[in-house]
């Protein structure tokens, strides 16, 4: 088949070029509206113009449903956020890569009418003139905590830098080898006492340590001892590690005070839903430890934030310091911690706080709840094993109820994460499997949808 001339494929070209319509023509159009409605005028108008140039460009005929596709993924791309809602069936309950704890609709309902109109965050309405943001939670905290004092920081990591640059900037701080930990985020220990100004003075080894070494070690240039929370990881066999009473006994003997990079935020015990007992924060405050950092995220199933929880002698230091304005938490923050700690000070963080409602559900519900979600389908409701998560409690784990789908894990993985809205299962014993436990009840529907469509 002979070749056109080269003069007629130019003038193809340029017929196609003159065939482009006006960018004005574009955003006239009928089937162009719903763009300009979402996206606006202007950012619309761009889009158009970026497409006909790279036509232009390439010399390609103009096709008004290409243009609609091309124009709409560039103004998704630009413009609109790749943060979604997603469907957590990983057993892990309070799971760091989705958001940690999930706000229940009634907490952030109660946080709503602060947040989206104006308040009093830092405004006296008793002397009528500015007042102080860092305030608003110390009679909250100290009721529910029995601390003297309380500071809201945007998160734990910030919290503990703060507390140590206002108490040991400049001088030691001791801390057990155990404890110089890394978690999620590249987060070590070391590093924030060093960003806090302060110097590190590590005692004992990494499995055993006394709380004579912790006595050894104090001195003149000694400004605290640090007790620090594991996080994502414990040590077992030949280990020692001093209880909080023995530090306090320690602090108390040499003068210095005990901070506690408590991390989790436990403010009721867990061991009624199936984990080991250990100190809540008011314990370890009565124990005698001048001051806790804590998320706010974890367990205690608010948004992100830390708490520094203590004396007010230390907590005042926090305050003035000139970082508390570089760490300060917002007007959300304030609201939705302070509706979720409310809802521990009535004693309804069951009933309130989403991570306390899927701790509380007995494994009868579960297992209710995922025959109902299996019926008429060939999935199979199994017995399984859900994580507390978020560091908090790493080696525990406590019953659940679990859906598993037959077929290739991986292929199953990648099919649920693309369902709208993605679901998170997990792969156990080379298994894909939902966990109940962790579904919230505005899930369960679309869970549902995507079970029943498996062929």
């Amino acid at each position: 088949m002979a070749k056109a001339p080269a003069g007629a494929a130019h003038s193809d070209a340029a017929a196609s070029l003159r065939a482009i319509p006006s960018v004005e023509r574009i955003l006239s159009a009928a089937r162009f509206a719903p763009l300009i409605a979402e996206w606006g005028r202007e950012p619309v108008k761009a889009a158009v113009v970026a497409h006909l140039d790279a036509l232009r460009a390439d010399a390609v005929a103009w096709n008004e449903d290409d243009a609609l596709h091309a124009i709409g993924a560039t103004l998704a791309a630009s413009l609109a956020s790749t943060l979604r809602p997603a469907i957590n069936a990983s057993g892990i309950i309070i799971h760091t890569n989705l958001g940690r704890a999930p706000i229940d609709d009634g907490i952030w309902a109660d946080a709503a009418a602060i947040v989206t109109g104006y308040s009093n965050l830092e405004f006296d309405l008793e002397a009528g003139e500015r007042g102080a943001r860092d305030e608003h939670l110390s009679a909250l905290c100290r009721t529910l905590f029995g601390c003297e004092a309380a500071v809201l920081t945007n998160n734990n990591a910030a919290g503990t830098m703060l507390l140590l640059a206002a108490t040991a900037a400049g001088r030691e701080v001791i801390v057990s080898r155990g404890e110089l930990v890394e978690i999620g985020g590249a987060f070590r220990v070391p590093d924030v006492i060093q960003q806090g100004g302060a110097k590190l003075r590590e005692v004992g080894t990494t499995n055993r340590t006394r709380a004579r070494d912790y006595a050894d070690a104090i001195g003149k240039k000694t400004a605290a001892i640090l007790r620090v929370h594991r996080s994502n990881f414990d040590i077992v066999g030949f280990t020692e590690t001093p209880e909080v009473a023995e530090l306090v006994e320690v602090a108390r003997a040499k003068r210095v005070p005990l901070l506690y990079d408590e991390g989790s935020g436990r403010a009721v015990d867990l061991a009624r839903y199936g984990f080991a007992p250990r100190a809540t924060l008011r314990e370890l405050l009565t124990q005698g430890v001048d001051a806790i950092t804590c998320s706010t995220d974890k367990l205690l199933g608010a948004t992100q934030g830390g708490l520094i929880l203590g004396s007010e002698a230390i907590v005042a230091r926090c305050r003035k310091h000139p970082l508390m304005r570089a760490v300060r938490a917002g007007k959300e923050t304030y609201a939705v911690v302070a509706a979720t700690l409310r809802a521990f000070a009535s004693g309804k963080h069951e009933e309130r706080i989403a991570i306390y409602r899927m701790l509380a559900t007995p494994i009868e519900e579960l297992r209710a709840r995922a025959e109902r979600l299996v019926r008429g389908t060939r999935v199979r409701v199994v017995e399984t094993r859900c994580a507390l998560g978020g560091g908090t409690t790493p080696t525990e784990t406590i019953a659940s109820i679990g859906i598993e789908v037959p077929g290739d894990a991986n292929a199953l993985q990648t099919r649920f994460l693309r369902n709208d809205p993605p679901i998170v299962g997990r792969i156990h014993d080379g298994r894909f499997t939902l966990d109940v436990r962790t579904l919230l009840e505005r899930d369960l529907g679309a869970v549902a949808r995507a079970l029943s469509a498996e062929p």
